[in-house]
């Protein structure tokens, strides 16, 4: 599944909605293109490996869609991102990234949903906002497939369903690349208040590795969502995760020794129990804004195995003035990835302001910095990374309705 499959299933979707189309319509499209000068000071951001520095011209043309009546909404985007190593050409890349979302109401109560992604990439943040782990800087491929539909039981309870399908393909033989399916149930109960909605949450799931090693996984999750006022607003969910590992160890067997040596694959399992916990909030101000949040789950990662993931994150941002505006970031990834390939044990910690000035309507120029400091617990070694952007932006956004 590619590009053109997702091209297709477009197409699926405009045609499906097309009576819907037919009605009045809301269109707009926002096509940008964005240049970008970065120095890179540790392009492999590996403890054990050799410290590289860089400077990287990027060229990013990207347009975001939106398509609106009022039974159905249709969104998406469309980017490429062409890098260029002026020390390293031979890790030139274009990175490519293809969304489509849609949902269709198709009764008062019956709506369908759809998330789908195909995203090529040569970036080590990728993988470290997915698994919590880093990689080395080799193309990866994502395949996302999210079909799902939600139902209102009663006017306070809604009920949704989603099948989750996720492929990963690592270009470099020494990660293991994936196929993961997942089916989500999900119960949302809004009490008469208004302000407080209880969340239930099962989730069944399966992933398998090429080495033909894999996990089955069951979460079982509560929580709710408070509505604090209009301005500020969190949700808590904490569970458990059920996890079963399958995976065959190679041993050597001398009982026919000195004629034969003979290697025998014996298949293991092993079961665990770890917590789930997601906490999440964000407050709203006259000209500020911070979301931030804790959360402990599990992920599949390029080195195999279940990867156990602690996550912070933290966005803040302020509008000094209409055209400037201030942003900060900050994230810690806490992650153990046990497995028959790998024993890692890793901290990241990464902190990125910057600064956005619009020069004109479509026109806007940020520098922005990012920081970061990798520690591997597992051998004591420890490393960091500074990059220092300029970015250059021009949009020109397209409306039309009808």
């Amino acid at each position: 599944m590619g590009t053109r499959s997702l091209m297709g299933l477009a197409l699926l979707l405009l045609g499906g909605l097309g009576a819907q189309f037919a009605a009045a319509a809301d269109l707009s499209v926002v096509p940008t293109v964005e240049m970008r000068g970065e120095y890179d000071s540790n392009l492999n951001f590996i403890t054990s490996g050799p410290r590289v520095k860089d400077y990287i011209f990027t060229l990013a043309p990207s347009a975001e869609f939106n398509y609106a009546t009022e039974a159905s909404q249709l969104q998406g985007r469309l980017g490429l991102t062409g890098m260029h190593y002026l020390n390293n050409p031979q890790i030139d890349h274009v990175d490519q990234n293809y969304q489509i979302n849609g949902n269709y109401a198709a009764t008062s109560r019956l709506s369908f949903l759809i998330k789908t992604a195909y995203i090529v990439d040569s970036t080590m943040q990728q993988e470290l906002s997915t698994s919590g782990l880093i990689i080395g800087r080799t193309p990866r491929q994502s395949i996302l497939a999210n079909p799902g539909f939600s139902y209102a039981l009663t006017e306070r309870l809604l009920a949704t369903v989603t099948y989750n399908f996720n492929q990963v393909h690592y270009s470099e033989a020494a990660y293991q690349s994936y196929n993961s399916n997942q089916v989500n149930l999900r119960f949302d109960y809004a009490f008469k208040n208004q302000k407080t909605t209880l969340i239930s949450n099962v989730v069944a799931g399966q992933t398998v590795y090429s080495a033909d090693n894999s996990f089955r996984s069951l979460g079982t999750y509560l929580g709710l969502n408070q509505k604090f006022s209009e301005r500020w607003e969190a949700t808590l969910m904490a569970g458990l995760n059920f996890t079963q590992l399958e995976f065959a160890t190679q041993t050597l067997d001398f009982s026919q020794f000195p004629f034969f040596i003979l290697v025998r694959t014996t298949p293991q399992k092993e079961s665990a129990v770890t917590p789930y916990v997601s906490l999440f909030t964000t407050r709203y101000w006259a000209r500020a804004s911070i979301t931030g949040g804790y959360s402990r789950d599990q992920s599949p990662s390029a080195y195999g195995g279940v990867s156990q993931v602690n996550r912070i994150n933290l966005y803040f941002k302020y509008d000094f003035t209409e055209r400037l505006v201030g942003n900060l970031y900050a994230d810690y990834y806490r992650t153990d990835n046990t497995s028959e390939q790998s024993n890692i044990k890793d901290q990241v910690y990464q902190i990125s302001p910057q600064v956005t000035y619009r020069l004109t309507e479509q026109l806007s120029l940020t520098p922005a910095y990012r920081f970061g400091y990798r520690q591997d617990l597992a051998s004591g070694t420890s490393g960091n990374r500074h990059n220092v952007w300029l970015f250059l932006t021009y949009s020109y956004p397209i409306h039309r309705r009808w």
